[in-house]
């Protein structure tokens, strides 16, 4: 049985669009049009979407999937080395935590094109303020059964290791974590999948769904969860998100493709798990941690003298904006 922590509706959506660049110019690109933002209004679309996904049973069985083989407390998920890559950037390191449960196939993609060096010298070639920092090659490689089409891994079986945290969400009957990481919960139809909250990780592709190959984007702006159950998502950056927010932007009228990048978009290294040779250990807080619950209580009642306008008490839980924390230090 999933657990459940928070019942309530959503009010965050966001409006965006994501494709795979080529190079090629036989390929469509699709551009970013515009991002818009509601925040604690009640719309049409979402009054809609509740309305026609009214709170369901738990199922009674629940199809597992083969989970991370990892120490999972009551507190932190601590996540393997083998799960950790690692991006070498001119304003630093982003280290990134993926997660083989949600889109497997993709994950061992990643991590073969890292130990290759496929992304070394490679670019961050199309940054969008406000939404992702895409890198890869701009498919300027040369096709290769080890750089060929993936099947899409949109959705995967529930775990009972998934948590509610909301249910009646905007764009999802219910959404939580799986071991730290965002998801959206469909109990009735025995379904999970990846969200796309700031620092995720995921495939790009053309608009064919089977045709993620190489090039990949970070969220780096507020979350475009329209993408949700349409992109195969592989992980969530662990540390990093200020060294991404540093990269050169793209035009807006070229869908933020930089041309000419320079070395400030460059990926210079990539490591298959830790760059540091320490033994630096990563932690990704689970929802039942103390601290969490506490955060979000406050966020539901606005306990705080801070907040003087409460009468939409309690307020729904947006678990993008309240994430799970990461921290890379013996944990509590």
């Amino acid at each position: 049985m999933i657990k459940r922590l928070v019942h309530s509706l959503s009010p965050l959506t966001q409006i965006s669009a994501l494709s795979r660049i080529s190079a090629r110019p036989q390929i469509s690109v699709l551009a970013i049009s515009l991002c818009v933002t509601f925040l604690g209004v009640s719309s049409v679309m979402s009054t809609a979407y509740a309305n026609n996904h009214e709170k369901s049973p738990e199922a009674t069985q629940v199809k597992e999937k083969l989970l991370m083989d990892t120490d999972i407390t009551n507190k932190w998920y601590k996540v393997p080395n083998k799960h950790i890559v690692t991006l070498e950037t001119h304003y630093g390191d982003v280290v990134i935590a993926l997660n083989p449960a949600l889109a497997p196939h993709h994950v061992k993609r990643f991590r073969k094109l890292i130990k290759s060096d496929f992304y070394q010298q490679q670019y961050f070639y199309r940054v969008v303020d406000g939404f992702v920092a895409q890198g890869g090659s701009n498919e300027s490689h040369e096709p290769s059964p080890e750089t060929g089409n993936l099947k899409a891994e949109f959705i995967t079986p529930l775990s009972s290791s998934a948590v509610v945290i909301e249910e009646n969400d905007m764009f999802a009957p219910a959404t939580g974590f799986l071991n730290g990481f965002p998801v959206g919960i469909d109990s009735t139809r025995n379904e999970m999948w990846a969200l796309h909250c700031p620092g995720t990780v995921a495939f790009a592709r053309n608009s064919e769904k089977d045709t993620a190959s190489t090039e990949f984007y970070i969220v780096i702006g507020q979350a475009p969860r329209h993408l949700d159950r349409n992109m195969s998502v592989i992980g969530r950056v662990l540390e990093g998100m200020e060294v991404l927010q540093q990269l050169p932007r793209g035009p807006i009228e070229n869908s933020g493709v930089i041309e000419v990048p320079s070395d400030k978009s460059q990926i210079r290294n990539s490591y298959a798990g830790n760059k540091d040779t320490s033994g630096k250990q990563y932690y990704i807080q689970l929802p039942s941690h103390p601290e969490y619950q506490k955060r979000m209580k406050t966020g539901q009642t606005l306990d705080n003298s801070f907040f003087h306008d409460k009468i939409y008490s309690p307020r729904p839980i947006d678990v993008c904006y309240y994430q799970t924390k990461t921290s890379s230090t013996p944990c509590n």
